[in-house]
C-alpha cells in the first residue's frame, strides 16, 4: 500500500455526487430574518387556487398581479414581504411552470425583482411581445363584420 493510499479512504463514484449535510434544494434563495414567519394555511390555499401552469392561454403578467395582491392581503409588513414572497412563490406555480422553476440552478434567484425577470423571460418572451404588437398594428375589420357592433 503507498503512503497516499493510506491517507486517502478509498472512494466510489457515488460517493462524489452523494451531498453530505443539509444543503437547500431550491433554485430560490430565502432571505434570513430573525423573525419567524406565520403563514396562515388559508393563504397557501388561496395561492395554490391561483397557480400559473404555462398554458397557451394564460397571461404571466396577469399571475404576478394576482399574485403581488394576495401577498399583499396577508397582513406582512414592508420588511416582511420580501421574504413571504420567496417563500410563497412557488407553490403558485404548477405543470410545465413548475418543472421550469425546478429546472434552474440552486440558489441562483435571489430577489423578488430576480424571479420576476427570469419567470417573464420564460413566459413571456420578447418574440411573443413583439407577436402582440404585431397583430395588433395589423389588425383590420373583416369585410363581414358590421363597424356598428
Amino acid at each position: 500500500m503507498t503512503e497516499n493510499q493510506a491517507t486517502h479512504p478509498r472512494r466510489t463514484l457515488g460517493d462524489y455526487v452523494t451531498i453530505k449535510g443539509s444543503m437547500p434544494f431550491s433554485s430560490m434563495v430565502i432571505p434570513t430574518t430573525t423573525k419567524t414567519l406565520k403563514i396562515d394555511p388559508y393563504f397557501l390555499t388561496l395561492i395554490g387556487a391561483h397557480q400559473f401552469t404555462a398554458m397557451e392561454h394564460e397571461d404571466p403578467y396577469s399571475h404576478l398581479d394576482t399574485f403581488y395582491k394576495l401577498v399583499g392581503a396577508m397582513g406582512f409588513i414592508l420588511g416582511e414581504v420580501e421574504n413571504v414572497y420567496m417563500h410563497l412563490f412557488p407553490f403558485s406555480l404548477a405543470g410545465k411552470a413548475k418543472k421550469w422553476f425546478k429546472s434552474l440552478p440552486n440558489q441562483s434567484l435571489t430577489s423578488r425583482e430576480d424571479v420576476e425577470e427570469k419567470f417573464l423571460q420564460r413566459f413571456f418572451p420578447i418574440s411573443r411581445y413583439i407577436k402582440a404588437k404585431s397583430e395588433i398594428s395589423m389588425f383590420r375589420q373583416g369585410a363581414e363584420e358590421n363597424a356598428n357592433c
